[in-house]
């Protein structure tokens, strides 16, 4: 049978329907490509809108609202984030298309509503973020989630919100999918033989692969001995694209009340900077 390329031949007439292709290399794999059926008006949109969800229900009407929207968010946060420049060239390709139906790779095909998702999308490929902190750390002795909560207390003091995960028991998804929209992120860690804990080690790796935007930030910790820990996590930071902001929250041992107030008052400010 022969073969030809989506170049030489972007339409196929199927007799009573038309697929016509649009390549979106990158989106999120070099062959990727999204495919529109202008009778139906329907967009089989690759992995471009998707979500991991299995369910009886086929359709964004027909599901759990909240469960719908979180898992857009997680797809889009974990996979398509750091292929922003593609996705966009993908979604830029609809301008001017009419589309009622968009059925996806993954997840629940969109039939109502499509503009939310749409700009949902807009929004996210361009690093649309919301006061919002999310703190993640691990911790030995407690130490250094005692810093962690002491920032949160302070954050909430200010009517901003604050989502707080221990890596110990949360997946770093999760993490990432809270991190997608919020204005600041903060990770700590207690130093383990002069480095980081590896679970945080892990974390800022996935991290720096997924290249969240426009967020500030900063590392904090405990230490017995001496430190380190704080460095690293600053430095990967760096690397993932967030701008640093000082901190200087790295304590020997248990905090202190001073030290603990210190880490409330640094809540505090990071609330009133991301409500700016």
């Amino acid at each position: 049978m022969p073969i030809t390329t989506t170049k030489e031949m972007p339409e196929v007439k199927l007799g009573g329907k038309t697929l016509s292709f649009v390549a979106v290399p990158m989106a999120h794999w070099p062959d990727s490509m999204v495919s529109y059926i202008p009778e139906d008006k329907l967009l089989l949109s690759n992995d471009a809108f998707g979500q991991h969800i299995a369910s009886t229900a086929r359709f964004n009407d027909e599901i759990e609202q909240s469960l719908l929207w979180h898992e857009a968010e997680a797809y889009y946060a974990n996979i398509l984030m750091p292929l922003r420049s593609a996705v966009g060239r993908a979604v830029k390709a609809l301008d001017g298309v009419s589309i009622e139906v968009i059925a996806p790779s993954h997840g629940v095909i969109w039939r109502k509503d499509l503009g939310d998702i749409l700009t949902k999308y807009g929004q996210w490929i361009e690093g649309y973020t919301v006061p919002k902190v999310v703190i993640t750390y691990d911790t030995m002795w407690k130490s250094t989630k005692d810093i962690a909560y002491a920032m949160a207390e302070g954050i909430a003091s200010e009517g901003v919100k604050c989502r707080v995960y221990c890596l110990t028991g949360n997946h770093r998804s999760d993490v990432m999918t809270d991190i997608l929209e919020a204005k600041a992120v903060f990770v700590g860690s207690p130093t383990l033989n002069n480095h980081v804990y590896p679970s945080v080690a892990e974390f800022l790796a996935y991290m720096r692969g997924l290249k969240p935007m426009n967020k500030i930030g900063a590392g904090f910790g405990s230490y017995g001995w001496a430190g380190g820990a704080t460095r690293f996590i600053e430095e990967q930071m760096k690397l993932a694209g967030i701008e640093l902001i000082e901190a200087d929250l790295d304590f020997a041992y248990k905090p202190t009340e001073e030290e603990w107030q210190k880490a409330y008052d640094f809540g505090v400010m990071v609330a009133k900077k991301v409500k700016e």
